[in-house]
């Protein structure tokens, strides 16, 4: 099966020009894996994931007892926000970007993703527009749908805060 039977379209996208607090407002948003950078034609430029979001912040120097030793690490992060006001996704993003074509198969796109270690690719047309994206998740699905005609109504959720 074509990666376009499968893949997710509706993304998180954002300008080169988006500073660092949008790009955080975005990636907090309901389930994006990565904001998309593109251009007006909807050209792939670069990527910005939680983890590029999170390294603008974080000290290099900070381990994990430095981490307990601050007091108030809220206002120490809202510190560290504030100092990358004039940081733009053209700053963060990453631009070696390893992509998919709708026409690559799911097997295809698993072996990718497993190969260069991420969890998400997107997906682009010959020109570079981005069309999508394809997950592990995504794959998992159709697999689970097709071939095992899984009841999803069967999965319940354990609320482990109430036990």
């Amino acid at each position: 099966m074509d990666v376009s039977k499968c893949m997710k379209t509706k993304l998180i996208l954002a300008k080169p020009e988006c500073d660092y607090k949008s790009l955080l407002c975005k990636i907090a948003s309901p389930m994006p894996r990565q904001v998309y950078i593109v251009d007006d034609n909807r050209k792939l430029l670069g990527i910005v994931s939680a983890v590029d979001l999170l390294k603008e912040i974080m000290p290099s120097y900070m381990n994990a007892d430095l981490a307990r030793s601050i007091t108030d690490g809220a206002d120490f992060l809202k510190k560290q926000v504030e100092k990358t006001k004039d940081k733009k996704a053209r700053d963060i993003m990453v631009t070696d970007v390893v992509s998919l074509r709708p026409h690559h198969q799911l097997l295809e796109a698993d072996a990718l993703i497993v190969e260069k270690g991420f969890n998400t690719l997107p997906v682009l047309d010959d020109q570079g527009r981005l069309l999508g994206e394809i997950t592990r998740r995504d794959i998992l699905l159709h697999l689970v749908n097709s071939c095992l005609q899984f009841e999803h109504d069967d999965i319940e959720l354990i609320d482990l805060s109430k036990m």
